[in-house]
């Protein structure tokens, strides 16, 4: 004879194992997604840094070339300051030249 346990047993295991499987597949995709994430998420990090990288290289040629251009206003400077004293060093000299000439006469 059969009981009323009997008979429901096997289909308490077969929802057991469905929902177990269900279960399963739910933490394999979850698994899987995390891979995924990582995967992703370290080859972004690794373009960010490349990224990065060449923008520290173009802002260190920038400031050489800032650094060069500055080095030149500089020497241009220095000239310009000692333009106006050569400039009247020299016009000093041509009028003491002329006056010499004309006490001369």
């Amino acid at each position: 004879m059969t009981t009323a346990n009997d008979l429901l047993r096997p289909k308490n295991f077969r929802r057991n194992i469905i929902l177990g499987c269900i279960l399963l597949i739910a933490a394999v995709f979850c698994v899987v997604m995390t891979v995924i994430f990582a995967y992703v998420s370290n080859q972004a990090n690794q373009q960010l840094d490349s990224i990065r990288k060449d923008y520290r290289e173009a802002a260190m040629r920038r400031e050489a070339k800032v650094d060069a251009v500055s080095e030149q206003v500089k020497q241009l400077q220095h000239k310009l300051d000692v333009l106006p004293n050569r400039t009247a060093d020299m016009t000093a000299d041509k009028v003491k030249s002329v006056v010499k000439e004309e006490n001369a006469r």
